[in-house]
């Protein structure tokens, strides 16, 4: 069963062709199953991570090199199904992760990004293991300018107002889920995902996510 809704995933992955709802004998029971599953379709496409993407409602994925851009560029919104955008933070290591670790690592510097989810599924997921399994919705993530400074307190998706996030609890977490994976390098990324204030992407225009002190980061969507 989780061969089978690798190779599906992978293969929409590769073709852009989606992936239509799973029958009742492939569907995805538990959250293992789907980390399995994202794993595989890992493997299958060769795609080696550059860390960890976690969000607030839960899901968590590999973060991958090739999935982020700098900010100011153009998408067409038809690479982007099923998709949400979402203020959120790439912090870049400044020192490794390791499995016995138990303090929070240092930080080379933090960027303001925008996160742009996507699903391969023809429907959009159907529950929270589907879109776990689906590299947790992974999109594309636009990042702004780098700085060296504390993690901030409040962010918004341009024009709403700003709104106080806890960054500290959402960090945690990937750095918990970092550990018990085995740890992380010098250099890798976690990209900590708010998308409780996010909103959906039906319309082409520009979107903006910013961070209070940190600024922000756009992308335009065509």
């Amino acid at each position: 069963m989780i061969g089978s809704v690798a190779s599906a995933l992978a293969e929409a992955w590769e073709s852009g062709q989606p992936v239509a709802p799973l029958t009742a004998d492939l569907a995805l029971a538990c959250l293992e199953a789907a980390e399995q599953v994202a794993g595989d379709v890992l493997e299958r496409l060769a795609l080696p991570p550059c860390g960890i993407r976690v969000s607030e409602t839960g899901l968590v994925g590999a973060m991958l090199p090739g999935r982020i851009m700098a900010t100011g560029q153009t998408l067409p919104l038809s690479v982007l199904p099923h998709g949400h955008a979402a203020p959120a933070l790439l912090a870049v290591l400044g020192e490794a992760i390791t499995p016995d670790g138990t303090a929070l690592p240092a930080f080379e510097r933090l960027h303001p990004a925008l996160d742009l989810s996507a699903s391969r599924w023809r429907d959009g997921p159907a529950n929270l293991f589907e879109a776990a399994a689906d590299l947790a919705g992974l999109g594309q993530l636009v990042i702004g300018k780098g700085k060296r400074m504390g993690f901030p307190s409040s962010c918004a998706l341009a024009p709403q107002r700003a709104l106080r996030v806890d960054c500290a609890a959402l960090l945690e977490t990937a750095v918990n889920i970092a550990r018990e994976a085995g740890g992380l390098p010098v250099g890798a990324v976690l990209v900590l995902v708010f998308d409780r204030s996010g909103q959906a992407l039906r319309v082409p225009g520009p979107i903006t996510a910013r961070w209070t002190g940190l600024g922000g980061a756009t992308a335009e969507l065509r």
